[in-house]
């Protein structure tokens, strides 16, 4: 039914459980997996009242940054090694997780999207709207929720 599949994670528990279930899918259908996490953007108080950040303190926060989101992907990596399903990585830097999802889906020609119901984004989730619910309500790719 589906030969290329876009796993989305955010490092959660939930994410990791996601993983799991999308990498077994993927083995039952044949598909290849592609793993993606949005690198989260530097964050914009640092530039606030007048404060003018370092610039190895820019590049320090944004090495963290990529480095968490490849460890996250590392993880959907591992999974689909272990399964025997093709995969690919995928990190890019995004204002928007949602957007960065849909994007990446778009780009690689995925055919489905597999990701968890809810991962970090807890009070403000609940106020703005979860990335899944973004995911859902923006993407024209079909998308199955995890929960």
């Amino acid at each position: 039914m589906f030969k290329h599949i876009l796993i989305p994670t955010d490092g959660s528990r939930l994410a990791a459980k996601a993983i799991k279930a999308g990498v077994d899918m993927a083995k039952e259908m044949g598909a290849r997996v592609t793993g993606y996490c949005a690198q989260e953007p530097v964050p914009t108080h640092l530039y606030g009242e007048g404060y003018v950040p370092d610039k190895q303190m820019i590049a320090e926060f944004e090495r963290r940054a990529r480095e968490h989101a490849e460890t996250c992907v590392e993880e959907i990596a591992v999974a689909a090694k272990a399964r025997g399903v093709p995969f690919t990585a995928l990190v890019t830097k995004s204002n928007v997780a949602s957007r960065g999802i849909i994007d990446a889906a778009e780009r690689r020609k995925c055919d489905v999207i597999f990701m968890a119901s809810h991962g970090h984004r807890g009070l403000t989730g609940l106020l703005l709207g979860s990335v899944t619910h973004e995911v859902l309500t923006h993407s024209e790719i079909p998308v199955l929720v995890f929960r």
